[in-house]
C-alpha cells in the first residue's frame, strides 16, 4: 500500500537531527511489512524543506508550517496521491480535522495516533485549547478507530466519549541506535566531555521548559551533592536556559553541572553511555524517548510515574518509577544497580517496544476506517 505518516506538532517533536524520530522508526516497521511510506514532518517556518531517502521504500520530507504556538497547518495540497491511508501524530493538535476532511473526501482512511488528549500547560491558556480541542478534534476521534500511545491515554480518551481505541506503544528505531556501545572506552568517553572516572554522573535530555522542571533538578542534586561525588550533565535548550544558570550559581554547583545546548543525535550514545543515572522529573512526560534510550544504553533511570514512563518502566530492573523528588533522592542515594539487571532491561526494552507492534495496530485501524 501507499501510506502517509503526518506530524505537525511544531515544537520539538521529532526534531531533524537531534532525536530518535517516532515517525521514521514506525515508518521503517511498515516498510518492512512491504509498504512505501512517505513522513511528513512540520517545521518552523524559518527552516529550510528537505526531502530525505530514508530507505527505498521511506521518503522524509520536512515542511515548514504556518503555525498558532506547537500546532502546525499543512496544506494538503502537499500530501502526493494515491494515498491508502494516513497515520496523524494528532494529540490535540488543532488543524487535524482538514487533513481528516481531505482524506475522507478522496477515501483514503485517516488514523490518529494519540499520546495525550489535554493541554500540557496550565492555567487559561490550558483552558482554552482544552475547548478548542472539544470542539473540533475530539469530535473526529469519537467517531472513528484511535490508536493511543499508553493505557493511560486510553482512558483519558474513553473518559472525553472516545469508544473506538487501541493501545499501540511507541517503539525504539533500533536502526537508529548504536548496536555496539558496550565496546567503547567509557573512561575515554568521560574525558572527553570532561568527566572523570570517579564521578558518578546524572544526565538528563530535555527542553528547559517548565513542564520538565530542570530547576527542581537543580534542587535535587543540592540535597544529594555530599552523598556521592554526582556531576549532572544536561542537554537542552529553552526559555529557562538564564533561571538555570542562576540557580545553580545560586547553590554553589557551577563545578557540579554541565551545560550543553544540543548533541547531535548520532553522538547521543555517547551521553547516555558514560553516564549512571537518567532523571526525568516531568510530572506530565506523555512518551519519553530519552527514558526508553537510557533504559537501551544501560544508565539507570529515575522517572516521576508520568503516564509514559509507567509504561515503559514497568518491570524494568535496575529503574525506579518514583512517586514524587524524594523518592528519586532516595534511588540515587541508594545502592546502584548490578550490570546484569541494566542488561537484562536494555534487551527487553529493545525486546518489548518495537515499533511493528505499531505497525500492525495502523494497518488494523486503517482497514476499519
Amino acid at each position: 500500500m501507499q501510506l502517509a505518516i503526518v506530524c505537525t506538532m511544531i515544537n520539538g517533536f521529532g526534531r531533524k537531527g537531534f532525536y530518535n524520530s517516532q515517525e521514521i522508526g514506525l515508518a521503517r516497521a511498515l516498510a518492512a511489512r512491504g509498504h512505501t511510506v512517505t513522513v511528513y514532518k512540520g517545521v518552523a517556518r524559518e527552516e529550510t524543506a528537505e526531502e530525505r531517502r530514508v530507505s527505498p521504500r521511506v521518503t522524509v520530507r520536512y515542511i515548514p508550517m504556518k503555525s498558532v504556538g506547537p500546532h502546525g497547518y499543512l496544506h494538503t495540497r502537499l500530501l502526493q496521491l494515491p494515498l491508502d491511508a494516513l497515520l496523524c501524530f494528532a494529540d490535540q493538535q488543532q488543524f487535524i480535522p482538514h487533513i481528516e476532511a481531505f482524506c475522507r473526501r478522496r477515501g483514503i482512511a485517516f488514523v490518529p495516533y494519540v499520546g495525550t488528549a489535554h493541554s500540557l500547560h496550565s492555567g487559561l491558556r490550558a483552558k482554552v485549547m482544552d475547548f478548542l480541542f472539544s470542539q473540533g478534534t475530539l469530535r473526529l476521534y469519537k467517531r472513528m478507530p484511535v490508536l493511543a500511545k499508553t493505557e493511560a491515554a486510553r482512558a483519558e480518551l474513553q473518559a472525553l466519549g472516545v469508544r473506538d481505541i487501541a493501545v499501540a506503544p511507541v517503539g525504539l528505531d533500533v536502526a537508529e541506535l548504536k548496536q555496539d556501545f558496550d565496546q567503547a572506552d567509557r573512561a575515554a568517553l568521560r574525558r572527553a566531555y570532561g568527566f572523570s572516572e570517579s564521578d558518578v554522573i546524572i544526565c538528563n535530555v530535555s527542553r528547559l521548559d517548565p513542564e520538565k522542571r530542570p530547576l527542581d533538578l537543580i534542587d535535587l542534586l543540592a540535597r544529594i551533592q555530599n552523598v556521592k561525588p554526582f556531576r549532572l550533565l544536561m542537554v537542552g535548550e529553552g526559555a529557562l536556559r538564564q533561571a538555570l544558570e542562576q540557580k545553580i550559581a545560586a547553590h554553589g554547583l557551577t563545578d557540579r553541572v554541565t551545560l550543553l545546548d544540543r548533541v547531535p543525535y548520532e553522538r547521543m550514545w555517547e551521553i547516555y553511555t558514560l553516564s549512571d543515572y537518567y532523571v526525568n522529573l516531568n510530572r506530565g512526560e506523555i512518551f519519553g524517548m530519552a527514558v526508553m534510550e537510557a533504559v537501551y544504553y544501560r544508565a539507570s533511570v529515575a522517572a516521576i510515574a508520568a503516564l509514559g514512563p509507567s509504561t515503559t518502566l514497568r518491570g524494568m530492573a535496575g529503574h525506579r518509577l518514583c512517586a514524587d523528588d524524594d523518592e528519586i533522592a532516595a534511588w540515587l542515594a541508594g545502592p546502584y544497580p548490578s550490570k546484569e539487571e541494566l542488561r537484562e532491561s536494555s534487551e527487553k526494552m529493545a525486546r518489548l517496544f518495537s515499533w511493528d507492534r505499531c505497525a500492525q495496530a495502523f494497518l488494523t485501524a486503517a482497514k476499519k476506517a
